[in-house]
């Protein structure tokens, strides 16, 4: 039985251009014509979802999604197109929707729930379920206003999976839940689907989740749906196109978001002697280089890149806000250079994501800046690697049959030669 029907649905907003720099501007602007631009978020998007099915939606920042769960919900309507849905909805789409910062998390979960379409009695009866399931009880009766982003979200799911819908929607907002929260959220979603028969839609990057939890999905691209099916069959879609992604060139793509205040312009691989390659060797340094333009003026920014195997999984994040590398004030264009003095990856096929950080905003993100293989190791001795299966990433070690000091060990973090002030976890150095 359908539960969920998209006919045709296209959603458009008006972005509004020239906007008044102060007073005197706006008042010359009533006499003048206002620039705007249609923007289509979703075009002629159609799908259904059956019964008891855990759908996943991927694809790029900005392709959509969000805004297809907001149509979902009833947040927005759409422009075009027609959504049907039986039964009841549960949803957590945005952090903190629906909470009162003034209010405890107690107070917060009756009106939550209310929100939801729960009765008082229906909420009591869970009260101290869903007080267990978010881990909050030392914090319960302080003002949410106090909490992490983490704690918002532990409860804002805790709320939502225990309404007991028709149909539980949950957007990435699990991202800012620790590694341990995210299971025991995917387990309960799980839980909802297979013990009662209910119906998943999942958004989320974590590509390893939405294999793990969902049955289908399907992946938006620039507002129109490009592959819809078995998941396996739509993540491997929606992997072919970052990767021809990466082939269009960084400068040129437009499949990226940010303020745009800076922009970067190039981010590629080099081996241990400064040549640029795709192909690198395990155990071997290899230095990533990021250059930017930076048309904002940006005096200081963060740059971050994330590095996903071929099934999705991030192996590794390095993040020049965690090192005591500083780089003075920014000029207009340049490069920065981040250098791993042993390449820590088993043999196989990997995309960097990269971003431009500024105020804690991003100013750039590109999902796809680069592909590459490793195609062979010098970590070990014998060049022998463990099955690409087995691991995500390689790990200096010894081995002996009897007691050992580790920190004179030459591999262990006091004793490795390491540039000094601009190292970062693991030996990665930023100049």
């Amino acid at each position: 039985m359908k539960v969920i029907s998209v006919e045709s649905v296209s959603k458009k907003f008006i972005l509004a251009h020239d906007r008044p720099k102060d007073l005197a501007d706006a008042a010359r602007g009533i006499f003048r014509r206002r620039k705007n631009e249609d923007f289509w978020a979703l075009k002629d998007v159609s799908f259904d979802v059956e019964q008891g099915e855990a759908l996943g939606i991927i694809g790029h920042n900005g392709a959509g999604k969000s805004t297809m769960l907001k149509l979902l919900t009833r947040i927005m309507e759409p422009t075009s197109g027609r959504i049907r849905t039986r039964g009841r909805v549960s949803a957590l789409i945005e952090v903190g929707a629906g909470f009162h910062p003034e209010m405890t998390g107690r107070e917060n979960i009756y009106l939550n729930g209310s929100i939801l379409g729960m009765s008082h009695a229906e909420i009591h009866s869970k009260l101290d379920d869903i007080i267990s399931f978010a881990e909050l009880e030392r914090f319960i009766d302080t003002p949410v206003k106090r909490y992490s982003s983490g704690m918002y979200a532990r409860l804002g799911f805790a709320v939502a999976a225990h309404v007991d819908p028709e149909i539980l929607i949950v957007d990435e907002v699990l991202a800012v839940g620790d590694l341990e929260f995210q299971q025991k959220c995917l387990q309960r979603m799980q839980e909802v689907r297979t013990s009662s028969g209910r119906t998943v839609i999942f958004v989320s990057h974590n590509l390893a989740a939405v294999r793990s939890l969902c049955t289908t999905g399907i992946c938006i691209k620039a507002g129109s749906i490009i592959s819809g099916g078995p998941v396996d069959t739509v993540v491997k879609d929606y992997l072919d196109t970052l990767e021809r992604d990466c082939e269009i060139g960084l400068a040129e793509t437009t499949e990226r978001s940010g303020t745009g205040s800076m922009r970067l312009t190039d981010v590629r691989l080099l081996d241990g002697n400064g040549c640029a390659t795709n192909a690198l060797i395990a155990g071997e340094p290899t230095t990533v280089k990021m250059s930017y333009v930076n048309p904002g003026g940006v005096k200081r920014a963060n740059f971050i890149f994330t590095v996903y195997n071929q099934t999705g999984v991030p192996v590794t994040n390095i993040d020049m806000g965690l090192t005591a590398f500083s780089p003075g004030p920014l000029q207009e264009s340049g490069d920065f250079y981040c250098t791993i003095p042993e390449l820590p990856l088993p043999t196989g096929r990997y995309r960097v994501a990269a971003s431009i950080v500024v105020g804690g905003e991003n100013a750039d993100h590109v999902n796809s800046a680069t592909v590459f293989d490793v195609v062979g190791s010098r970590y070990f001795e014998g060049g022998k690697m463990p099955p690409s299966r087995y691991c995500t990433a390689l790990v200096a070690h010894s081995w002996s049959s009897e007691p050992v000091v580790a920190a004179e060990l030459p591999f262990a973090a006091g004793v490795l030669e390491r540039p000094g002030e601009h190292d970062g976890p693991g030996g990665a150095t930023w100049n």
